[in-house]
């Protein structure tokens, strides 16, 4: 396979930007740390240097075809996320979770449909787009906590609450546009059942993965077994959702719960992970920052203004009056919002189908996300930092 790419007049076997890709992101990592900065913000800011919207050393075809890399990178990531949800551990965070996941979901829906109908966006894709302000970001959620070794109470309900967002964000989303399509080739039935088939498949798939992983795992004969087991049956789950029309993210991460809470190795199969996820990681943020629109900033205008504050004005909201209903800390209640705030594959995944099926609706709905996920994923890893900070989780 090779490419062409829009810096050099010539055509270059698609590994050399790949290789160039990781070694530039892992160059950008470094000085985002030298200015006490996380790496996922390095590696973000290196795509969007490089990227069509920079120097354009990478193409928007060439990001394109690595999709690929992409897709096992956010599959290792909401495996790894899923691994949070073993039983005890849902059983001392699950409550607690569930309802701030409902106020910061309820708030964002909330703000940002009131905001957009008083900027003149239509009620309905006002609508939708508050249930796309849902979505978070959890893949720099996991890699900041990762790469400053957060722990505690307060990064538990974090990861969880990001994890748990996400998969109401696609309910809600289907649900929504589902019932924006009745009148066409949309019954009543299928706009109810189509949330109903997100979360069956997803279960199906991920669960059956998981199941096999678990059974296989007893008779490996090595740890590199294991690990080929692990990004194989990643790569099964991605792919059959794909096919299904399923949101991967969802199969992916109950795969991750399944394993942990039916093996008997899984913390051995999460630090096998690492030896091979981190360039794949790399890879990932760099693609994503690349992908970053930034043509569309100027253009932004009062709609999109009003949905990047709305966003997380409903988040912090929704959280800090949950925190205070439930009696939850005072960490919780005052800095748990704002790590809401980063937001990137899955709003953009939907806002695609959005465009393929409703063209009119995807013109309004895809300059506003597109441009508030740039601000969103620059401003948001390093708040992210600040409030594990804040909460007293990150080790001296």
């Amino acid at each position: 396979m090779e490419t062409s790419n829009s810096f050099w007049d010539i055509t270059i076997h698609y590994l050399a930007p790949v290789g160039a890709v990781v070694l530039l992101g892992l160059l950008g990592g470094k000085l985002a740390r030298m200015g006490r900065l996380p790496k996922v913000t390095g590696y973000l800011l290196t795509g969007l240097v490089i990227g069509p919207s920079g120097l354009r050393l990478i193409s928007s075809e060439l990001v394109q075809s690595l999709s690929i890399v992409n897709d096992i990178a956010l599959g290792l990531i909401m495996f790894a996320i899923g691994g949070v949800f073993e039983i005890h551990h849902i059983r001392s965070v699950g409550n607690k979770a569930l309802w701030l996941t409902l106020g910061q979901s309820v708030g964002a829906v909330l703000f940002i449909t009131v905001a957009l109908y008083i900027a003149g966006i239509g009620l309905y894709p006002a609508i939708l787009l508050g249930t796309l302000g849902i979505a978070t970001a959890p893949a720099a959620t996991l890699l900041v906590i990762r790469e400053f070794e957060a722990r505690g109470d307060f990064t538990d309900s974090l990861i969880t609450v990001v994890a748990t967002s996400n998969i109401v964000c696609i309910l809600a989303f289907q649900l929504v546009f589902s019932l924006g399509e009745l009148g066409g080739e949309v019954s009543i039935w299928q706009a109810i059942l189509s949330p109903l088939y997100e979360v069956g498949g997803s279960l199906v798939i991920g669960g059956a993965v998981g199941y096999l992983v678990s059974r296989w795992e007893p008779r490996v004969d090595d740890q590199a077994e294991l690990l080929m087991i692990i990004l194989a049956g990643v790569m099964l789950t991605t792919g059959l959702a794909f096919t299904l029309n399923l949101q991967p993210l969802f199969a992916t991460l109950i795969m991750g719960a399944v394993t942990t809470n039916l093996s008997l190795m899984h913390r051995l199969v999460y630090i096998e992970l690492r030896q091979v996820e981190q360039p794949l990681f790399i890879a990932f943020f760099v693609l994503a920052g690349a992908s970053l629109h930034l043509d569309l900033l100027p253009g932004l205008g009062m709609a999109g203004f009003a949905y990047l504050v709305a966003r997380v004005a409903g988040k912090i909201t929704g959280v800090y009056l949950v925190s205070k209903w439930k009696n939850l800390s005072h960490h919780c209640r005052n800095y748990l919002g704002l790590g809401m705030m980063v937001q990137a594959g899955v709003a953009i995944g939907l806002i695609d189908l959005v465009n393929r099926s409703d063209p009119e609706t995807g013109a309004i709905v895809t300059p506003i996300v597109l441009a508030t996920v740039l601000i969103y994923e620059t401003v948001g890893p390093p708040v992210i930092r600040y409030i594990l900070y804040k909460a007293k989780e990150i080790p001296e």
